[in-house]
């Protein structure tokens, strides 16, 4: 597992390094003393399992708030976040769509450190056994689940997008459906969204977190709300 410590404070760095040296689940530990550190590793490529995340900055923008534009950028990477005040914070770390593994009270308890970390790992172990088989140009192609932002029904062909790149099959969208996990939702006749990559719902239209904009029927736009509201509350 890589992990990633942001915090700014360098004793509350190296104590949460220490700890997990010596649970020893992690294979990667990555420390970051200031946000824009954290920020320039993601935008030059390094990815991370799981971020433990301060929430008190010394600047207008805040570790939850630092969090959120993580998980635009890399919607896998689950959040701990990391406070010696968590009554301050209890309700405000469920405000922003986060991708929320838990919260750490400072001085880090090892006992619950572990919880979180064996949480962390059933998550990744899931996400790396739930695959998608579709044929593609003559081969069985295997899609991570977790890796699918929506499927796309035109015609006689179906595209799956994926966080690289897309990839068409001939097959049709009610068949995969009922070979996908629970956190996809079809939104319209030909669109199936991964709730996960959700942003926001409006209207018309269902706006993830890459920025992109999918349609959602009048007839499904209320049971959409209502699905994904569902699932947010489930995986809290």
């Amino acid at each position: 597992m890589y992990v990633a410590i942001c915090d700014n404070e360098m004793a509350a760095l190296d104590l949460l390094q220490l700890q997990l040296e010596q649970n020893g689940r992690a294979k990667s530990i990555k420390k970051f003393l200031f946000l824009r550190q954290l920020q320039n590793a993601i935008t030059e490529g390094e990815n991370f399992d799981l971020l433990f995340m301060d929430i008190e900055w010394d600047q207008p923008q805040n570790g939850i708030d630092f969090a959120a534009a993580v998980n635009a950028m890399c919607p896998d990477t689950q959040i701990i976040f990391v406070t010696g005040h968590p009554d301050r914070y209890y309700q405000q770390i469920f405000l922003k769509p986060l991708n929320l593994c838990g919260c750490l009270e400072k001085p880090v308890d090892a006992e619950i450190l572990e919880k979180l970390l064996q949480k962390a790992l059933g998550v990744i172990q899931t996400r790396k056994e739930q695959k998608l088989l579709v044929q593609h140009k003559g081969t069985i192609e295997a899609v991570f689940f977790h890796k699918i932002r929506y499927l796309e029904s035109r015609g006689h062909q179906l595209t799956i997008h994926t966080a690289e790149g897309s990839l068409t099959c001939y097959e049709k969208l009610e068949n995969l459906k009922e070979r996908l996990a629970q956190n996809f939702y079809q939104c319209h006749k030909s669109y199936l969204v991964n709730m996960d990559y959700i942003r926001r719902i409006e209207k018309n239209s269902i706006l993830l977190k890459t920025g992109e904009e999918l349609p959602v029927s009048k007839a499904k736009y209320a049971e959409t709300r209502a699905a994904f509201f569902r699932y947010i509350g489930e995986t809290l």
